[in-house]
Order: structure tokens, then sequence, then C-alpha cells
């Protein structure tokens, strides 16, 4: 489902596409929505006692979960927030960690590329997948 808003300049207009998926689909091609706009669902499982910046939400059902950067939303949520339903809106951010596993000379021309070149040698791409939020809702 791809969700539309608009925000209306003086003289431009200018749209923002947010895709809605879950976080299953956003863990296992985290390529596909790398610096796009996406809105998920789901349970907060866990609220960084020590910063306060950052947060784990579980897919229903399941025991998937991705990080939440909060940004400016940062002590909005507590330990009291565990458990809490929420949809979340903001920007996923996927990271190939390992590259430099690859070496220097890999000739890798983005991350995809080099997510194969590192299957193909029979190691495990390292993708750190996280969305930085721009919006929620609880319910």
């Amino acid at each position: 489902m791809i969700l539309a808003g608009c925000g209306a300049g003086s003289e431009s207009r200018q749209e923002t596409i947010t895709l809605e998926a879950s976080i299953q689909e956003l863990l296992a091609e985290p390529f596909e929505f790398d610096r796009k706009n996406v809105r998920i669902e789901g349970v907060i499982s866990h609220v960084c006692r020590h910063s306060g910046d950052k947060m784990r939400v579980l897919q229903d059902g399941s025991d998937l979960s991705i990080q939440v950067m909060l940004g400016d939303f940062t002590g909005r949520f507590g330990t009291e927030s565990e458990g809490l339903r929420v949809i979340l809106t903001g920007t996923l951010l996927a990271e190939l960690t390992n590259i430099d596993d690859l070496g220097d000379d890999h000739g890798c021309e983005d991350d995809r590329q080099a997510v194969e070149a590192l299957k193909a040698r029979g190691l495990n791409p390292d993708i750190r997948t996280r969305l930085s939020l721009s919006h929620f809702e609880t319910e």
C-alpha cells in the first residue's frame, strides 16, 4: 500500500510517498526500502534505558524486530511504553557493516552488489537496518 501526502508551498508542491510495509519485509529486503519513507506497525519491546534515543519494535505475532532511532522524539518513550502498540513513520536506513570483508578492490557499485559478492565468497552480509522516526501514533 502506498500513502501519499502533499505539502503545498507558495509556488510548488512537494509530494512525499510513504510505503506501508511489515517489519519482515523491511528486514528481508532492506535495500529496496533504503532512504525511503515507510510506515510500520508493531509493539514496543524495549526502550533504551541509557540514552532514551532508540527503541525496538516487534512485528505482531513474531520475534522479528527493528531498531527505531527516536531523534526529535527522544524522551517521549520510556520503559512504561514497553508493550504499547504503535504505528510509526520514518526513513528506513540500511547499512552494510561488513563491506570491508570484500577488500578494497571489490568493484561493487552499490550495497546490493556487495551483498551478492559477500554471499558468493561464502560470507554472511551484516546489514544494520533501522528506522529514523518522523511520526508516531499509539493505539
